[in-house]
């Protein structure tokens, strides 16, 4: 893999766009509990079609970030100590997984479930016969990794924090640099 000097403009764009998308899907499923299966149907419907919307953008973007990590490389990870460089890499693999994970376990446990699954509208095909059994265990893999994301998005903004106000280096500067280097 490349090691570039700072990351490229595309690179960041792509870490806040997805950090929206992340949020977004995240709101409108916890904003979709709140609301009454029997006077609220058409908006939990609504709420449901954006989280999976969302959630399905991740999926695609994390294989563009892929390529263009692999294209264009990344910066060094700041710091000297061998456990903050490999709890970075082990933070940032983690986050790379739940990019996959959520958007497919997602997906199956809803056709699992009989439920078609859309994206912006357009039907994704039926993979997966009805399954109660996988349904449910799948759901909960799904359910774990959505909480594993506040977590892990949590691991990161502090350490991306410490890196600014305590260690001072330009960690968190480099990712909210919209003056990156062209592609």
């Amino acid at each position: 893999m490349l090691q570039a000097s700072q990351y490229k403009k595309l690179q960041i764009a792509l870490h806040w766009v997805m950090f929206l998308l992340f949020a977004i899907a995240l709101a409108t499923i916890e904003y979709r509990e709140g609301v009454p299966k029997e006077t609220g149907q058409a908006l939990r419907d609504t709420l449901r079609a954006i989280h999976i919307s969302a959630g399905l953008l991740v999926f695609i973007l994390a294989f563009v970030r892929i390529e263009e990590r692999i294209r264009v490389g990344i910066p060094a990870t700041l710091g000297n100590a061998r456990w903050q460089i490999a709890s970075a890499h082990l933070l940032h693999l983690a986050l790379y997984i739940v990019m996959f994970a959520l958007p497919i376990t997602g997906v199956v446990f809803s056709q699992a479930g009989g439920r078609t699954v859309a994206f912006f509208g357009w039907e994704l095909p039926q993979m997966l016969a009805q399954d109660p059994a996988l349904r449910k265990s799948v759901k909960e893999v799904h359910e774990f990794l959505g909480n594993a994301v506040y977590v892990l998005v949590g691991l990161h903004v502090a350490a991306s924090l410490w890196h600014h106000f305590i260690v001072k280096d330009d960690t968190l500067r480099r990712m909210l640099s919209w003056r990156g280097k062209q592609d």
